[in-house]
């Protein structure tokens, strides 16, 4: 996903914050009044998160350039 966000020109000062973000990060389940152990979150994307939709649309956007053989600019 990083690659992608390279080659659409997003500058590194932002990547690295996005990688602070979505690396080492801990979450728990709530279920009722029960919360799960902690866990890693080892895929570094979070369903619910706020770029979650934004990734989406790079990564939609990258598939459809190399479908039509496009090159970025």
């Amino acid at each position: 996903m990083y690659n992608i966000l390279i080659e659409f020109g997003i500058p590194m000062k932002l990547l690295r914050l996005i990688e602070i973000c979505q690396i080492e990060s801990y979450n728990r389940v709530r279920i009722g009044k029960n919360l799960s152990y902690i866990f890693r979150n080892r895929n570094c994307l979070k369903q619910g998160d706020a770029l979650s939709p934004s990734f989406f649309n790079f990564a939609l956007e990258y598939a459809i350039m190399k479908v039509r053989g496009e090159r970025m600019a």
